[in-house]
């Protein structure tokens, strides 16, 4: 169905990508390069070089033009996008370089603490990973330097590196799974109940919802063109008839015409020619007719009926104010118009932290949402009507215990014990930056992100 919410669009799997490419990817710079940073800590000194800077500054330019990111009607594929001045934490003006920059930094600090945490537990990686890495390096050599190390040096030096420090950065990836897996666990499996309980309250909001959209969807139709009423629940199909005001047609034989599934045939009059359907919708359902990707086809309404939906919106919302959860619960049972309850019978959840509105004007509301629900408590509603597709009145629940472990709430947890991992990670690597010294001079002679290339493929 159209509105089955689906936070997973492309630009978000981009945004994740390009923050996951962040968090796996820096590397130790000893004989490598000038070195930017330095962290020196119980006998245990790490550096991190320059090169890797440029680096995360070319993958952080790749995800900028591959999400075709806009600025004053210039993209990230032009200087001038990155000279337009912003104010930012509400105060300090700066370029858009310089601020990327300033990121990019506290991102390199990060991974030097990860690295000198790799030191200090004594951790090593194993021949398997190590081939790994080295048959990931071939596959690069023979696709983008058809075999010649010079021809891939000569597009690795547009993103401030060679084949040599580019192998380095993968093992380094290596080593953060190996510092997260010695923390947490393969996969969060040290990680405790109450940690996880206290990250699902913290970072998800979960409601559910009336949507009443601004389309009439396409539903399966007969012969004459009437749309089927099928038995809500029936494994193999069964047709909703009107037992009672319709009509069986009967053979010589006074045996009643049955359907492929056997049940008599119902018709709305003698004359035999359209079906008679039960449209209690307690017994009935409709069938959409999906397209290609499993969504439900749908057709645009006109201004008029558009009007008619958010008037009719707006009454349900004001009558709904103070209403029970129960009160408000039968009358989403009645009036809702995506299936939700069904699909997901613990409600939605959305995951505070991330940007919706910058994913695209699909799931921009979702931002809206989040603002919303905040700023209320469980069991009172909230109306959006930024969706362009149609007019919701949402109430806000308190999230349930141990959420993340139900399968019908599997689309929202995707990321969730990856993104808490991340969270106490990049805390636990934050408590080592006072240590952390930069090398300005370094730091002044790097690359701008203008003279860098926009890299997505190292």
């Amino acid at each position: 169905m159209k509105k089955s919410f689906k936070p997973y669009t492309v630009k978000l799997i981009a945004c994740l990508l390009a923050s996951l490419l962040l968090l796996f990817s820096f590397a130790s710079c000893a004989s490598k390069g000038k070195t930017l940073l330095t962290l020196d800590k119980d006998g245990c000194k790490v550096t991190f070089s320059v090169n890797f800077y440029e680096l995360l500054l070319s993958r952080w330019k790749g995800s900028l033009v591959y999400s075709k990111e806009t600025q004053n009607g210039y993209n990230a594929e032009q200087d001038e996008f990155y000279d337009i001045v912003h104010s930012f934490d509400g105060s300090k003006s700066m370029t858009l370089s310089e601020y990327y920059s300033d990121l990019i930094l506290e991102t390199c600090k990060t991974y030097a603490a990860t690295l000198w945490l790799f030191e200090t537990k004594g951790l090593s990686l194993s021949d398997e990973q190590v081939e790994e890495v080295d048959e990931r390096m071939k596959d690069l050599l023979d696709a983008y330097g058809e075999g010649s190390k010079t021809k891939l040096n000569t597009i690795l030096a547009t993103y401030g590196v060679n084949y040599n420090l580019l192998r380095e950065m993968y093992l380094m990836e290596m080593k953060v799974t190996a510092v997260q897996n010695a923390l947490y666990g393969s996969e969060g499996s040290l990680l405790g109940a109450d940690v996880k309980e206290a990250h699902l309250q913290e970072n998800y909001v979960r409601f559910k919802q009336i949507f009443l959209p601004y389309y009439h969807y396409v539903y399966r139709t007969d012969k004459n063109g009437d749309e089927i009423y099928y038995l809500k629940d029936s494994e193999t199909g069964a047709i909703a008839y009107d037992t009672v005001n319709g009509f069986t047609k009967l053979d010589e034989n006074n045996i009643a015409e049955t359907d492929v599934n056997g049940d008599d045939i119902y018709y709305t009059s003698k004359e035999y020619t359209k079906i008679a359907y039960n449209k209690d919708e307690a017994v009935s359902t409709r069938s959409y007719v999906l397209d290609s990707e499993g969504n439900g086809k749908t057709t645009e309404m006109t201004k008029e009926e558009i009007d008619a939906v958010k008037a009719k919106g707006a009454e349900l919302y004001a009558s709904l104010q103070g209403k029970s959860v129960a009160e408000f619960e039968t009358v989403m049972a009645k009036e809702n118009k995506d299936g939700g309850e069904e699909i997901y019978p613990d409600g939605y959840y959305l995951q505070k932290d991330l940007d919706y509105a910058a994913m695209g004007t699909d799931v921009a509301y979702f931002s809206e949402i989040i603002t919303d629900t905040e700023a209320i408590q469980a069991g009172e509603i909230a109306e959006i009507i930024s969706d362009p597709a149609g007019y919701h009145i949402i109430m806000k629940y308190d999230a349930t215990p141990k959420a993340y472990e139900d399968p019908s709430n599997e689309v929202w947890f995707q990321r969730f014990t990856s993104s808490l991992i991340q969270k106490l990670f990049l805390a636990e690597c934050q408590s080592l930056h006072e240590y952390i010294e930069v090398n300005e001079k370094v730091l002044a002679s790097a690359s701008d992100i203008k003279k860098l290339g926009a890299n997505f493929n190292y």
